[in-house]
C-alpha cells in the first residue's frame, strides 16, 4: 500500500524520515511488533522523497511511503490518522500521510516482503563511505614488474622492485580510484580527449596480499603485492551512445594487456607500483585504505624500484635455448618451465641454477624430475632470508635416493597446465585416471597434456553485464586451441576432450613423438585411428562429443574377439525407446570382468557386491550392460543406441570400465530437489526432522568409536587412510572414546582435530547444500527388464515388468541377505529442477519365481518396465540407461499423493554445417562452450526464483529455466547453446540468506530471511569452528595407551617367527617419501592463494577442503583430486612395508609386515617429537603414523590376534 508524505521539513533526508517512521512500524512492543514476536523479521518499507532539482533545499516538502501489504497499510493508517494519531515529526514539521489507490509494482512489493530492513544508520555509513572515496588520485607513472631480493641482501632488507614495464602518463591522463561497492581498486589509463582508447588495471580487495607505500626521491609510490595479476580491461570513451539500456551492455572489453610492451612481460611479472602526481596524496591513500577497511599499508621503509629487465626477449629467448636442450629430460625442462611461469624464480635465479640443475641431471638422471617437482614448491614457500641457491641444496640434500609412489594399474601422472588471461600456471605431473587413448600409448604418457582455461583466480571465467569476455575468449583460448603453444621446449597441439573434462573447461593438448611400432603420432593420427566418425561429421559438437569418448576416464578390463560381441536391436514399443544405452553381458564374461577388476583394488573386492551391471566404453559403444544368466559363454551384447560410431573392424577390443555397480549408493536431499518436494506438497518439518537425525549423528561423532566410525562410512570419510576400520579395530581391544570402567581413553589431541574436521564437513554440506541423507532409499544404475526382448526370440512364460513399475534388490557389503524394495516409492534424476521430475512408481518387491524372469538376479539396479506408453527414466528429466543414476525415495512422508506431469522437451536435431566439420570447427565449439556455459547460472538462478516467487518451482520463470536448462545441459551435444539474454532476471535485487553459504566476507544486506524450507534449514545450524590444535604432551616414545596395548601382542607374533625378516626396508627412507608427496599433494589442493599455503593434516586425512569457494565445482574436483592423489601415496607406502599379496602370504611373512608397521609407528612418534622441537609442528607424522598403524592391526588381524572386524 502506498501513501503519500506531505508537510515533510525541506532540509529532511530519506534517512531522517526513515528512522522516523521506524520508530513507529518498529516499536517493540507496540502495533506491529510483540513481546512474543521480538525476533521476527522488522517490517520493511521505502520512503521516497520528492527532489528540489533548483538545487538550495534537500527536498519539496512532499515523497511517498510503500508499505508491504494493505494490511499493514490499513493498521498504519490508523495509528497515524488525525489529530489524535501517533505524531512522526521529523525536525520541526509533523508528517501528513494520504493513502493513495496506486498500483506497487510487483518486483517492489516481493521487494518489500522478502528483502530485509535496512537500517538508515547502516545505509548511511554505507553511503558515507562511497561519498568519502569518490575522489580520484592523479597517476604520474604505472609500472609492471616483480619483487626480487637483491644478491647481499639480509633477510630483513625489504624485497626491491624490477620495474619491466612502465608507462609515463604526465602527457595523457591517469587516475586511480576505490570502488566501494565492487570491493575494487581501479587504475585507469588513457586520455578520452584524444581519442584514445581507456585501460583499466582492476585490483580486486582480495586480491591484495599486501600494501607500501613511501617516498622514492621525492615521488610518492604504491606498491601492490598482488597474489595474481590484476583484470585488465579496455573500453572506448568515443563509442556511439544510444540513450538505451544496450549502452551499459558490453562497452567494457577483457583485454590481457594494456600495450604491447606489457604484453612480453605480463605472463611472468604482474605486481605493480603506482607513482602518485599530487602532493599529499600519500596520506589521503592511506587514509582510503581505512575508509574502506583494508589492512594499512607498511610505510617507513623504501623500497628499491630499477629495471634489471628479467623478462626481456632476450633473457627469456636464452631460457628456451637452455629448455630446448633438455629434450631427453622434458619432465626437468617442465619444472623449470614452472619456476619461471609461476613466479617462483627470475631469469636470473635461473641463470644462476642452470649449472646446478645440469650437474643434477648428470649425476642423477633417474630422481632429477622427482627433485624439481619437489623443488619448485619448496622454493615458492622459501623463507625471506633464504636464497632459491639454498633452497635448492637443502633439497637435494634430502631428498635425493626419495622415489615418487608408483601409478597403479589404470592411473598415470599427468602434467597440467592452466591457461589464464595472461599467464600459464604449471602443475604437477599429478596422479591421474588413465582412458583409452593414454593406455594406447603407455610409456609416452609425458607427451600428453592436461590443459585448463580459467580466471586468474583458477575459477571459471564470469562477466559482469557491461565487460565484453566473449571476445577475448575467443581470442585467448581460440588462439591457442588452433596454434597451439611452447611449453618446456616442446610444442603441443589441441587433442580433444572427455565430456566430463569439457565441463571443467579442459581439454587435452598433445606433443608430437616417435613411437617404436607405430611411428610418428601426432593429434591428427591419434584421431583417426579412433574411429570412423563420418555419421557425426558434420556437427562440429557431436563429432568432438563422440571422440570424447575415448577420452573418458576408465579402468581397463577384458579383452575379446570380435566373434564374442554382437549388436542386436533396441526394444521400442508404440514409438517408445525403452532401452536406450543399455546392453547385456554374460555371467561368465562378467565374473572375467570382475576378476581383473579385483585384482586392481585396494581390498581384492573383499569389501564390494558383485557388480549385475558395469558402465563401459567398447570402440564406438557407450552405455551399461546389465549381467543376462540366459546368455552363454563369454559375451557382450550391445545394441545400436550404445553405438556412437564405426570401429575400425578391430579383432580384438579392450572392454573398458567407467563404473562397475558394487554397491548401492544413499540418495541425499539437496536444494533443488527440496524445493521441488516443498512445492509438491512435502511438509518443511520432514526436511527439518531429517536434518536434525543428521545433525545429531554428526554432533555425537564424539561420544563413542562406533559413532565415529559409522559418521565416517556414512559420508564417505578418510578412506584412504581407512580411519573407520582402524578405530573399530582398536576398540575391540577395550580402547573407547568416552570410556566405561572397564575401558581406556583412546583420545588424543590430533584424533579430536580428526572428528572436529569430519563433523565440520558433514555440518558444512548440511547447511550450504542441504545434503542430507534420505533413509529407507536409495540411489541405483537404471537398466532395463529384457522380457519382451526375450518373447520376441520366441521364450513363453516370460515375465515383464507392469507399466510403471520398477524392480530394485539392493545388497549392501558385509550382509549375508539383498533386501527386495517393495512399495510406493519416489523416483528422481539428479539434477531436479522440474517440478515432474519427481515422478511415483511402485517396487514390486521379490519377483515370481513360476516364470523367467531375466532380472531376478540383478542386485544394486533399478529396472525399468519395458512396456507401455511412456519409459519411466526418460520422464526424469529425460534420463536413459547408458549410466544415470536413479533415486528411490521411499521414506514415507516424501512419497507424495499428486503427480505433475513430467516436463516435455522435444529433442531437435544437432547444430551442423554444411561441410564435413574440421579440428578448427571443434575449438570454435570449445570457445563458445565456455562463452554460454551456464548450466550452474540456470540452475543457481531457478531455485532463487523458486524461494522470491509465491508459486515457487511452478512460477512461469521457473519452467522457462527448466527448459532452458535442459538445452543447456544438452549443448556439449547438440550445439544449441542457450542466450545469456533468455534467462529471466531474479524478481528482486535480494538474494535468499541460504545463498551467502560459500561467499567470503558476504553483506548481511545483500541477502533477505527466506521462509522457505532452505531457509529454515540453513538457518538452524550454527557451525562450530574447528578448535585450535593443542599437541599432545610429548611423552617417551611408544608410551602412549594405543602402543602400551598393542606391544605385547606384537612382540609376542614376533617371538614366533622362525627366520629372519625377508622384508627390510629403510623406514626413514620411506617416511622422508611420505612427507614429500604428502606435502607435495597439500601444497598443490589448497584454494588458499597465499604462497606456500598449504591444507591442513587433518583435511588430508578426512579428504576434505574446509575453505570457503564462490565455486563448488572447483572445490569439489581439487577434493577429488586431492584425495586421488593420496590414494595412491598410502597404497604405495603400504605396499613397501607388507608382503606383496597379505591373501597368500604365509604367517611369517605377515609378521614380517608387522615389523615394517610397528618399526613405522614407532618412528611416527619419533618423528613428531623432533618436529615440534624443532618447532615445525611435525606436520605429517601422525597421518603417517595413521599409516603405520593401520598395517600393524591388518597384520595383527590376519594372525589371529583381534577379533574379526568389518572394515
Amino acid at each position: 500500500m502506498e501513501f503519500i508524505i506531505r508537510n515533510v521539513d525541506f532540509e529532511a533526508t530519506e534517512y531522517e524520515v526513515t528512522k522516523k517512521i521506524a520508530e513507529v512500524l518498529h516499536a517493540c512492543p507496540g502495533p506491529f511488533v510483540s513481546d512474543a514476536d521480538a525476533q521476527q523479521r522488522l517490517i520493511n518499507f521505502r520512503v521516497t522523497l520528492e527532489k528540489n532539482e533548483w538545487g538550495g533545499v534537500r527536498n519539496k516538502g512532499n515523497g511517498s511511503l510503500r508499505l508491504p501489504s494493505k494490511d499493514v497499510g490499513l493498521k498504519f493508517r490508523r495509528l497515524v490518522d488525525g489529530e489524535d494519531g501517533v505524531t512522526i515529526k521529523v525536525g520541526k514539521k509533523r508528517l501528513k500521510f494520504i493513502p493513495t489507490t496506486k498500483h506497487i509494482p510487483s518486483n517492489m512489493l516481493v521487494t518489500l516482503a522478502k528483502a530485509p530492513y535496512v537500517d538508515p544508520d547502516i545505509a548511511q555509513k554505507r553511503q558515507e563511505k562511497i561519498d568519502a572515496l569518490s575522489s580520484d588520485f592523479r597517476i604520474a607513472t604505472v609500472q609492471i614488474g616483480t619483487f626480487y631480493r637483491p644478491e647481499g641482501a639480509s633477510p630483513s632488507d625489504p624485497r626491491a622492485f624490477s620495474v619491466e614495464w612502465q608507462s609515463n602518463l604526465l602527457d595523457g591522463l591517469g587516475w586511480l580510484n576505490f570502488e566501494y561497492e565492487h570491493k575494487l581498486i581501479r587504475a585507469k589509463v588513457g586520455d578520452p580527449a584524444r581519442g584514445q582508447l581507456l585501460y583499466s588495471l582492476i585490483v580486486t580487495f582480495a586480491n591484495i596480499n599486501k600494501m607500501a607505500v613511501g617516498y622514492d626521491f621525492g615521488n610518492q609510490y604504491i606498491c601492490f603485492d598482488l597474489f595474481t595479476p590484476p583484470i585488465v580491461e579496455r573500453e572506448d570513451f568515443n563509442r556511439t551512445l544510444t540513450g538505451t539500456y544496450s549502452d551499459k551492455k558490453n562497452y567494457r572489453e577483457r583485454v590481457g594487456a594494456i600495450h604491447p610492451g606489457h604484453e612480453q612481460i605480463a605472463p611472468y611479472a604482474h605486481q605493480i607500483r603506482i607513482i602518485l602526481s599530487e602532493q599529499g596524496d600519500l596520506d589521503k591513500f592511506k587514509q582510503f585504505c581505512k575508509i574502506a577497511e583494508l589492512r594499512p599499508p607498511i610505510h617507513g621503509i623504501r623500497i628499491e624500484a630499477i629495471c634489471q629487465g628479467f623478462f626481456t626477449s632476450k633473457k627469456l629467448a636464452l631460457v628456451q635455448r637452455w629448455l630446448r636442450s633438455l629434450s631427453l629430460d622434458w619432465p626437468v625442462a617442465f619444472q623449470i618451465e614452472a619456476l619461471l611461469r609461476n613466479g617462483v624464480a627470475n631469469t636470473k635465479e635461473l641463470e644462476d641454477l642452470r649449472p646446478r640443475i645440469d650437474e643434477l641431471i648428470r649425476r642423477h638422471r633417474p630422481f632429477a624430475a622427482a627433485i624439481m617437482r619437489f623443488f619448485v614448491i619448496k622454493a615458492a614457500a622459501r623463507p625471506p632470508g633464504q636464497t632459491i641457491h639454498k633452497c635448492f641444496e637443502l633439497v637435494v640434500q634430502e631428498k635425493l635416493g626419495n622415489v615418487r609412489p608408483e601409478a597403479p594399474a589404470g592411473r598415470f601422472y599427468c602434467h597440467r597446465v592452466t591457461v589464464t588471461p595472461t599467464r600459464l600456471i604449471l602443475e604437477g605431473p599429478n596422479i591421474l585416471q588413465s582412458n583409452r587413448v593414454i593406455r594406447e600409448y603407455e610409456g609416452y604418457e609425458g607427451n600428453f597434456i592436461r590443459v585448463d582455461f580459467r580466471d586468474e583466480d583458477r575459477l571459471q571465467y564470469r562477466w559482469d553485464r557491461e565487460v565484453d569476455g566473449a571476445s577475448f575468449v575467443r581470442h585467448r583460448v581460440g588462439d591457442l586451441l588452433k596454434d597451439g603453444f611452447e611449453l618446456a621446449g616442446k610444442h603441443f597441439d589441441f587433442l580433444a576432450y572427455s565430456s566430463s573434462a569439457l565441463r571443467e573447461h579442459a581439454v587435452w593438448f598433445v606433443s608430437s613423438f616417435q613411437h617404436d611400432t607405430k611411428g610418428l603420432v601426432n593429434a591428427d593420427t591419434i584421431r583417426s585411428s579412433l574411429g570412423d566418425f563420418s555419421g557425426c561429421i558434420h556437427s562440429p559438437s557431436k563429432y568432438a562429443a563422440r571422440m570424447a569418448q575415448a577420452f573418458t576416464a576408465t579402468d581397463p578390463s577384458v579383452k575379446i574377439h570380435r566373434s564374442e560381441w554382437s549388436e542386436m536391436p533396441d526394444i521400442v514399443e508404440n514409438g517408445v525407446m525403452f532401452s536406450d544405452g543399455v546392453g547385456t553381458v554374460s555371467e561368465e564374461l562378467g565374473d572375467l570382468i570382475w576378476e581383473t577388476l579385483c585384482n586392481a583394488r585396494r581390498d581384492g573386492g573383499a569389501h564390494a557386491v558383485k557388480p549385475s551391471a558395469y558402465q563401459i566404453r567398447f570402440l564406438g559403444f557407450k552405455g551399461v550392460v546389465a549381467v543376462d544368466k540366459e546368455l552363454k559363454g563369454v559375451h557382450l551384447c550391445l545394441r545400436e543406441s550404445m553405438n556412437k560410431f564405426k570401429d575400425h573392424g578391430e579383432e580384438f577390443a579392450m572392454i573398458e570400465i567407467a563404473r562397475p555397480v558394487v554397491k548401492p549408493n544413499t540418495p541425499h536431499l539437496n536444494r533443488p530437489l527440496i524445493t521441488v518436494l516443498e512445492d509438491r506438497g512435502a511438509s518443511k518439518d520432514t526436511f527439518l526432522e531429517l536434518q536434525q537425525k543428521v545433525v545429531a549423528e554428526a554432533r555425537t561423532a564424539h561420544d563413542s568409536v562406533d559413532l565415529y566410525a559409522a559418521l565416517l562410512e556414512s559420508h564417505g570419510l578418510s578412506l584412504s587412510f581407512r580411519l573407520a576400520s582402524t578405530m573399530r579395530k582398536l576398540n575391540t581391544l577395550g580402547l573407547e572414546l568416552n570410556p566405561t570402567h572397564l575401558q581406556r581413553n583412546i583420545d588424543t589431541p590430533f584424533l579430536a582435530q580428526l572428528r572436529a574436521c569430519a563433523i565440520n564437513h558433514v555440518l558444512r554440506a548440511v547447511k550450504h547444500d542441504a545434503r542430507i541423507p534420505i533413509p529407507n532409499s536409495y540411489m541405483l544404475m537404471g537398466v532395463t527388464d529384457e522380457g519382451p526382448a526375450y518373447e520376441k526370440k520366441g521364450y513363453s512364460n516370460v515375465f515383464k515388468l507392469p507399466p510403471g513399475k520398477i524392480y530394485a534388490c539392493v545388497h549392501k557389503p558385509g550382509e549375508n541377505e539383498p533386501m527386495w524394495l517393495h512399495g510406493p516409492c519416489m523416483v528422481s534424476r539428479s539434477p531436479v529442477i522440474h517440478p515432474g521430475d519427481v515422478q511415483q512408481s511402485y517396487a514390486i518387491g521379490k519377483p515370481p519365481s513360476d516364470k523367467l524372469c531375466l532380472f531376478s538376479h540383478l542386485k544394486n539396479v533399478v529396472v525399468f518396465a519395458s512396456t507401455g506408453a511412456t519409459c519411466l527414466a526418460n520422464s526424469l528429466g529425460g534420463g536413459d540407461l547408458d549410466g544415470d543414476l536413479y533415486e528411490i525415495i521411499q521414506h514415507p512422508p516424501l512419497i507424495l499423493p499428486d503427480h505433475y506431469d513430467p516436463a516435455s522437451y522435444p529433442s531437435g536435431k544437432p547444430f551442423t554445417i554444411e561441410r564435413p566439420s574440421t579440428i578448427d570447427d571443434v575449438c570454435n565449439f570449445v570457445v563458445e562452450y565456455i562463452n554460454s556455459d551456464v548450466v550452474g547460472l540456470v540452475s543457481d538462478k531457478h531455485i532463487t526464483i523458486a524461494d522470491q516467487a509465491s508459486d515457487g518451482t511452478f512460477n512461469e520463470a521457473c519452467l522457462k529455466l527448466a527448459a532452458l536448462h535442459s538445452q543447456a545441459v544438452d549443448y556439449p551435444k547438440n550445439g544449441w547453446k542457450v542466450d545469456i539474454e533468455d534467462i529471466p532476471r531474479s524478481l528482486i535485487p535480494y538474494k535468499p540468506d541460504w545463498h551467502a553459504a560459500e561467499v567470503e566476507s558476504p553483506r548481511p544486506t545483500d541477502y533477505y530471511e527466506s521462509d522457505r524450507a532452505l531457509g529454515h534449514l540453513y538457518r538452524n545450524i550454527q557451525l562450530d569452528d574447528i578448535p585450535t590444535y593443542v599437541p599432545q604432551q610429548l611423552e617417551k616414545p611408544l608410551s602412549d595407551l594405543i602402543s602400551v596395548t598393542l606391544r605385547p601382542l606384537v612382540e609376542r607374533q614376533l617371538e614366533r617367527r622362525v627366520r629372519p625378516s625377508k622384508l627390510k626396508v629403510s623406514m626413514n627412507s620411506i617416511y622422508s617419501a611420505y612427507l614429500d608427496e604428502l606435502i607435495y599433494v597439500a601444497t598443490c589442493h589448497t584454494l588458499s592463494r597465499v604462497p606456500g599455503a598449504r591444507l591442513r593434516e587433518e583435511e588430508i586425512v578426512v579428504g576434505t577442503i574446509l575453505a570457503k569457494c564462490s565455486q563448488k565445482r572447483y572445490k569439489n574436483d581439487r577434493t577429488y583430486a586431492m584425495r586421488e592423489c593420496i590414494s595412491v601415496l598410502i597404497r604405495d607406502i603400504r605396499s613397501r612395508m607388507l608382503p606383496e599379496s597379505m591373501k597368500n602370504a604365509s604367517p611369517d611373512e605377515v609378521r614380517d609386515g608387522l615389523e615394517n608397521g610397528w618399526s613405522a609407528w614407532a618412528l611416527s612418534h619419533e618423528k613428531y617429537k623432533e618436529g615440534h622441537e624443532k618447532g615445525t609442528e611435525g606436520y605429517g607424522a601422525q597421518s603417517f603414523g595413521l599409516v603405520a598403524l593401520g598395517v600393524v592391526l591388518d597384520c595383527l588381524e590376519q594372525l589371529e590376534e583381534l577379533p574379526s572386524t568389518q572394515d
